[in-house]
């Protein structure tokens, strides 16, 4: 058993073998097994699934990989179309759109003990989306949250190949996704086939789905549409997960959630624990915000651009403590300008940006 772990070609041998003996329970003879196509339920059942529905999702899965081809870690298979004989899984899985919270995803429900049974948003407000990678794929994921001995779920799963999307948990109840019960009781999690050492899992469809289904939870639930509310796992405290990893683009993806807007917001550029407190429309080139920190007495501004967005042009903020010299941070940017920090208890303020051919220079202000 240690060998099959540890060593690549025992490990595979060994899959062989059981794929084998699934074959020979379902009595396929040496011709059948010579007819790809006739395999098709005895990878269903190798996979292990807790019901039919999920069984053919991951044979369906198998065979998809097999069409596609793999070339990956090492291992070449030139792809290879096949039209499965699905015997006894002929019938479509029984996944319910109109089950589900999200419009555009299938129903399938994870067991209920790896979730808790709740009243969200009356019981606890949800403010967060937690992205997720699977290490791992589609289907298995889904068989896994399926299964009662998981105790793990989330409300979503993304498919890598085109974006499809299940959903195993209502978003009224608690998944057990973010390893943190706060922020089980006030996020939803999306999980994303794949791993986070490889970047081909997260393929365009993939990105669009995804953003279109976290859009559409911050819509419905008052989610502001930045970094500080749309986070990895990564992110969550006391985690000790790295997902979704380096490859990930949350550039791209955070543009896909807003509609094309600046995927960024104030509060994440100047730090935790600012909050908004003055802002100043920059025509259509974005808006310059002032920020403060009620802990820690400091301001922050930062610019942030609504136009041009990516492509690095002519942008600044600055900051000016009565009495001090005034900071600035100038340049060409993509995104934003700042952010220019400084602590100014009891002191007044003058702050500032520009973008595009629109500036604002405030009088001294704001003196707490």
């Amino acid at each position: 058993m240690a060998k099959l772990k540890s060593d690549d070609a025992a490990n595979v041998l060994g899959g062989a073998a059981v794929l084998r003996a699934r074959a020979d329970a379902l009595k396929l003879d040496a011709k059948a097994r010579k007819d790809v196509a006739r395999w098709y339920s005895a990878v269903a059942a190798y996979g292990q699934a807790p019901n039919d529905d999920a069984a053919r999702i991951y044979a369906d899965a198998v065979y998809e990989t097999l069409a596609a081809g793999i070339d990956a870690a090492g291992v070449r298979v030139a792809p290879r179309a096949v039209q499965p004989d699905r015997g006894a899984y002929a019938d479509e899985p029984r996944m319910l759109a109109a089950a589900t919270d999200y419009a555009g995803a299938l129903w399938k429900a994870a067991s209920p003990s790896n979730y808790a049974v709740s009243s969200r948003p009356a019981s606890d407000k949800i403010d967060r989306i937690i992205v997720h990678v699977t290490q791992g794929s589609y289907a298995g994921t889904i068989s896994w949250f399926q299964n009662s001995a998981a105790k793990v779920s989330a409300h979503y799963v993304v498919r890598s190949s085109d974006g499809q999307i299940t959903q195993m948990v209502r978003e009224k109840d608690r998944a057990w996704h973010a390893g943190n019960s706060d922020y089980n009781r006030r996020s939803v999690g999306i999980e994303h086939e794949g791993y986070v050492g490889d970047a081909s899992w997260f393929t365009e469809q993939m990105y669009r789905a995804s953003a279109a289904l976290t859009r559409d939870i911050a819509d419905r639930h008052g989610i502001p549409k930045d970094r500080t509310h749309i986070i990895g796992h990564v992110q969550v405290p006391g985690s000790d997960h790295t997902d979704p990893g380096s490859y990930w683009n949350w550039t791209k993806y955070m543009s896909y959630v807003t509609g094309g807007g600046n995927p960024h917001s104030p509060e994440e550029v100047c730090g935790s624990g600012f909050r908004v407190n003055d802002s100043q429309g920059l025509g259509t080139a974005g808006t310059v915000y002032l920020l403060y920190n009620g802990s820690t007495g400091a301001n922050c501004v930062a610019t942030m651009k609504a136009t041009s967005l990516g492509t690095a042009t002519a942008t600044s903020a600055f900051l000016e403590v009565q009495g001090r010299t005034r900071v600035t941070d100038s340049g060409n940017f993509g995104y934003y300008a700042g952010p220019v920090r400084a602590t100014a208890a009891g002191t007044c303020v003058k702050w500032g940006g520009r973008a595009g051919s629109t500036s604002y220079e405030s009088p001294f202000e704001h003196c707490r």
